[in-house]
Protein backbone atom coordinates (compact mmCIF):
# COMPACT_ATOMS: atom_id res chain seq x y z
CA UNK A 1 0.00 0.00 0.00
CA UNK A 2 1.22 3.50 -0.89
CA UNK A 3 0.98 5.78 2.15
CA UNK A 4 -0.79 8.92 0.91
CA UNK A 5 -1.50 12.44 2.20
CA UNK A 6 -3.97 14.90 0.64
CA UNK A 7 -3.25 18.62 1.15
CA UNK A 8 -6.11 20.92 0.13
CA UNK A 9 -7.94 23.76 1.88
CA UNK A 10 -11.29 22.98 0.21
CA UNK A 11 -13.14 19.98 1.64
CA UNK A 12 -15.05 19.19 -1.55
CA UNK A 13 -11.72 18.96 -3.41
CA UNK A 14 -10.09 16.64 -0.89
CA UNK A 15 -13.32 14.59 -0.85
CA UNK A 16 -13.06 14.28 -4.63
CA UNK A 17 -9.54 12.86 -4.37
CA UNK A 18 -10.68 10.48 -1.63
CA UNK A 19 -13.53 9.25 -3.85
CA UNK A 20 -11.20 8.76 -6.83
CA UNK A 21 -8.79 6.79 -4.66
CA UNK A 22 -11.62 4.64 -3.33
CA UNK A 23 -12.94 3.95 -6.83
CA UNK A 24 -9.75 3.60 -8.84
CA UNK A 25 -6.64 3.25 -6.65
CA UNK A 26 -6.98 0.51 -4.02
CA UNK A 27 -3.18 0.46 -3.70
CA UNK A 28 -3.27 3.94 -2.11
CA UNK A 29 -3.82 4.24 1.66
CA UNK A 30 -4.77 7.75 2.81
CA UNK A 31 -3.10 8.37 6.17
CA UNK A 32 -3.95 12.09 6.55
CA UNK A 33 -5.87 14.98 5.01
CA UNK A 34 -4.49 18.47 5.75
CA UNK A 35 -6.03 21.86 4.99
CA UNK A 36 -3.20 24.27 5.80
CA UNK A 37 0.53 24.51 5.17
CA UNK A 38 1.71 24.42 8.78
CA UNK A 39 -0.27 21.28 9.60
CA UNK A 40 0.85 19.67 6.36
CA UNK A 41 4.54 20.24 7.12
CA UNK A 42 4.21 18.71 10.61
CA UNK A 43 2.17 15.74 9.39
CA UNK A 44 4.55 15.03 6.51
CA UNK A 45 7.57 14.99 8.80
CA UNK A 46 5.77 12.78 11.31
CA UNK A 47 4.04 10.24 9.04
CA UNK A 48 6.65 9.92 6.26
CA UNK A 49 4.22 9.51 3.32
CA UNK A 50 5.14 7.97 -0.04
CA UNK A 51 2.69 10.06 -2.09
CA UNK A 52 1.21 13.54 -1.67
CA UNK A 53 -1.63 15.19 -3.57
CA UNK A 54 -0.80 18.88 -3.20
CA UNK A 55 -3.07 21.83 -3.93
CA UNK A 56 -1.46 24.98 -5.39
CA UNK A 57 -3.41 27.61 -3.45
CA UNK A 58 -3.87 26.83 0.25
CA UNK A 59 -5.58 29.72 2.07
CA UNK A 60 -3.10 32.63 1.86
CA UNK A 61 -0.16 30.35 1.05
CA UNK A 62 0.77 27.97 -1.76
CA UNK A 63 1.88 24.41 -2.24
CA UNK A 64 5.29 25.84 -3.10
CA UNK A 65 5.46 27.45 0.36
CA UNK A 66 4.83 24.00 1.81
CA UNK A 67 7.67 22.49 -0.22
CA UNK A 68 10.06 25.30 0.71
CA UNK A 69 9.29 24.83 4.41
CA UNK A 70 9.66 21.06 4.16
CA UNK A 71 13.12 21.15 2.58
CA UNK A 72 13.49 17.43 1.77
CA UNK A 73 11.30 15.32 -0.49
CA UNK A 74 11.40 11.58 0.03
CA UNK A 75 7.99 11.08 -1.58
CA UNK A 76 6.15 11.22 -4.89
CA UNK A 77 4.10 14.31 -5.64
CA UNK A 78 1.03 15.06 -7.76
CA UNK A 79 -0.14 18.68 -7.85
CA UNK A 80 -3.83 19.53 -8.01
CA UNK A 81 -4.83 22.97 -9.28
CA UNK A 82 -7.82 24.88 -10.64
CA UNK A 83 -5.56 27.33 -12.45
CA UNK A 84 -3.98 26.66 -15.85
CA UNK A 85 -1.34 29.38 -15.41
CA UNK A 86 2.40 29.95 -15.12
CA UNK A 87 2.77 27.01 -12.75
CA UNK A 88 1.67 24.56 -15.45
CA UNK A 89 4.66 25.53 -17.62
CA UNK A 90 6.94 25.03 -14.60
CA UNK A 91 5.46 21.55 -14.06
CA UNK A 92 6.20 20.68 -17.68
CA UNK A 93 9.78 21.94 -17.45
CA UNK A 94 10.45 19.60 -14.53
CA UNK A 95 8.27 16.73 -15.87
CA UNK A 96 6.10 17.03 -12.75
CA UNK A 97 2.65 15.40 -12.64
CA UNK A 98 -0.40 17.59 -12.08
CA UNK A 99 -4.19 17.28 -12.23
CA UNK A 100 -6.49 20.15 -13.20
CA UNK A 101 -9.58 20.67 -11.05
CA UNK A 102 -12.28 19.50 -11.24
CA UNK A 103 -10.26 16.30 -11.47
CA UNK A 104 -11.38 13.99 -14.26
CA UNK A 105 -11.39 10.29 -13.39
CA UNK A 106 -9.52 9.32 -16.57
CA UNK A 107 -6.80 11.89 -15.83
CA UNK A 108 -6.56 10.54 -12.28
CA UNK A 109 -6.21 6.95 -13.46
CA UNK A 110 -3.51 7.98 -15.94
CA UNK A 111 -1.58 9.81 -13.20
CA UNK A 112 -1.71 6.76 -10.92
CA UNK A 113 -0.59 4.50 -13.78
CA UNK A 114 2.40 6.79 -14.34
CA UNK A 115 3.12 6.72 -10.62
CA UNK A 116 3.57 2.95 -10.65
CA UNK A 117 6.12 3.25 -13.48
CA UNK A 118 8.04 6.19 -12.05
CA UNK A 119 11.67 6.18 -11.01
CA UNK A 120 12.77 6.10 -7.38
CA UNK A 121 12.13 8.82 -4.80
CA UNK A 122 15.56 10.37 -5.36
CA UNK A 123 14.53 11.18 -8.92
CA UNK A 124 11.34 12.76 -7.59
CA UNK A 125 13.32 14.88 -5.13
CA UNK A 126 15.42 16.21 -7.98
CA UNK A 127 12.25 17.04 -9.94
CA UNK A 128 10.82 19.01 -7.01
CA UNK A 129 14.05 20.96 -6.53
CA UNK A 130 14.13 21.70 -10.25
CA UNK A 131 10.54 22.94 -10.10
CA UNK A 132 11.22 25.29 -7.18
CA UNK A 133 14.40 26.51 -8.83
CA UNK A 134 12.56 27.35 -12.06
CA UNK A 135 9.78 29.19 -10.25
CA UNK A 136 12.39 31.59 -8.86
CA UNK A 137 14.22 32.27 -12.13
CA UNK A 138 13.79 34.37 -15.24
CA UNK A 139 12.76 32.39 -18.32
CA UNK A 140 16.18 32.45 -19.98
CA UNK A 141 17.80 30.78 -16.94
CA UNK A 142 15.25 28.02 -16.51
CA UNK A 143 16.13 24.36 -16.80
CA UNK A 144 14.17 21.54 -18.39
CA UNK A 145 14.38 17.84 -17.70
CA UNK A 146 15.09 15.88 -20.88
CA UNK A 147 14.43 12.10 -20.84
CA UNK A 148 17.20 10.01 -22.42
CA UNK A 149 17.75 6.29 -23.00
CA UNK A 150 19.98 6.23 -19.92
CA UNK A 151 17.76 8.34 -17.66
CA UNK A 152 17.53 12.12 -18.09
CA UNK A 153 19.59 15.27 -18.51
CA UNK A 154 18.97 18.76 -17.16
CA UNK A 155 19.46 21.45 -19.80
CA UNK A 156 19.32 25.23 -19.40
CA UNK A 157 16.82 26.55 -21.93
CA UNK A 158 19.13 29.29 -23.18
CA UNK A 159 21.71 26.61 -24.11
CA UNK A 160 19.36 24.92 -26.60
CA UNK A 161 20.29 26.08 -30.12
CA UNK A 162 17.77 24.22 -32.24
CA UNK A 163 15.66 21.06 -32.43
CA UNK A 164 15.22 18.75 -35.41
CA UNK A 165 12.43 16.22 -35.90
CA UNK A 166 13.29 12.60 -36.66
CA UNK A 167 9.99 10.73 -36.96
CA UNK A 168 8.69 10.40 -33.38
CA UNK A 169 12.11 11.42 -31.99
CA UNK A 170 13.80 14.82 -31.70
CA UNK A 171 17.47 15.77 -32.01
CA UNK A 172 18.29 18.57 -29.57
CA UNK A 173 21.40 20.63 -30.39
CA UNK A 174 22.83 22.53 -27.41
CA UNK A 175 25.92 24.65 -26.91
CA UNK A 176 27.90 21.61 -25.82
CA UNK A 177 26.06 18.45 -26.87
CA UNK A 178 23.53 16.76 -29.14
CA UNK A 179 20.76 14.59 -27.69
CA UNK A 180 18.30 12.19 -29.27
CA UNK A 181 15.06 12.25 -27.30
CA UNK A 182 12.07 9.92 -27.63
CA UNK A 183 9.60 12.81 -27.85
CA UNK A 184 8.18 14.35 -31.06
CA UNK A 185 9.18 17.90 -31.94
CA UNK A 186 5.62 19.08 -31.20
CA UNK A 187 6.28 18.27 -27.52
CA UNK A 188 9.17 20.74 -27.45
CA UNK A 189 7.31 23.26 -29.61
CA UNK A 190 4.46 23.32 -27.08
CA UNK A 191 6.92 23.51 -24.19
CA UNK A 192 9.26 26.21 -25.51
CA UNK A 193 7.29 28.35 -27.98
CA UNK A 194 6.79 31.09 -25.38
CA UNK A 195 10.49 31.14 -24.49
CA UNK A 196 12.00 32.72 -27.61
CA UNK A 197 11.75 29.59 -29.77
CA UNK A 198 10.15 29.50 -33.22
CA UNK A 199 9.05 26.57 -35.40
CA UNK A 200 10.56 27.66 -38.73
CA UNK A 201 9.82 24.40 -40.51
CA UNK A 202 7.74 21.29 -39.93
CA UNK A 203 10.96 19.54 -38.94
CA UNK A 204 12.86 22.37 -37.25
CA UNK A 205 12.54 24.68 -34.25
CA UNK A 206 15.16 27.31 -33.44
CA UNK A 207 16.15 29.43 -30.47
CA UNK A 208 15.93 32.98 -31.83
CA UNK A 209 18.81 34.04 -29.58
CA UNK A 210 21.12 31.63 -31.44
CA UNK A 211 20.28 32.77 -34.98
CA UNK A 212 23.44 34.26 -36.57
CA UNK A 213 22.36 34.90 -40.15
CA UNK A 214 19.44 34.58 -42.55
CA UNK A 215 20.06 33.77 -46.22
CA UNK A 216 17.37 34.59 -48.78
CA UNK A 217 15.59 31.99 -50.90
CA UNK A 218 12.08 30.68 -51.49
CA UNK A 219 11.99 30.13 -47.77
CA UNK A 220 15.67 30.72 -47.18
CA UNK A 221 17.71 29.29 -44.40
CA UNK A 222 19.31 30.41 -41.14
CA UNK A 223 22.79 29.83 -39.83
CA UNK A 224 22.80 29.07 -36.12
CA UNK A 225 25.45 29.86 -33.49
CA UNK A 226 26.89 26.33 -33.89
CA UNK A 227 27.19 27.02 -37.66
CA UNK A 228 24.48 24.49 -38.52
CA UNK A 229 22.12 25.65 -41.27
CA UNK A 230 18.39 25.19 -40.92
CA UNK A 231 15.80 25.60 -43.68
CA UNK A 232 12.96 28.07 -43.28
CA UNK A 233 9.72 26.90 -44.88
CA UNK A 234 8.12 29.30 -47.38
CA UNK A 235 4.96 29.20 -45.26
CA UNK A 236 6.83 30.35 -42.14
CA UNK A 237 9.17 32.85 -43.81
CA UNK A 238 7.12 36.03 -43.40
CA UNK A 239 6.21 35.32 -39.76
CA UNK A 240 9.82 34.44 -38.96
CA UNK A 241 11.29 37.60 -40.52
CA UNK A 242 8.85 39.78 -38.58
CA UNK A 243 10.62 38.65 -35.39
CA UNK A 244 13.69 40.63 -36.49
CA UNK A 245 11.95 43.89 -37.42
Amino acid sequence: MIRTIIIDDEKHCSDRVLKLISDHAPNLKVIAVCNNVEEAVDVTKTLDPELIFLDIEIHDKTGFDYLEKLGSYNFHLIFTTAFDNYAIKAFKYSAMDYLLKPIDSDDFIQAIDKLTKRLNALDQELQIKLLLNNLNKENQNKTIRIPTSEGFELITIEDIIHCQADSSYTHIFTTNSKLLVSKPIKYFDDLLKDDNFFRIHNSHMVNISHVKKYTKGKGGFVTMSNNNTVDVSARKKEEFLKLFK
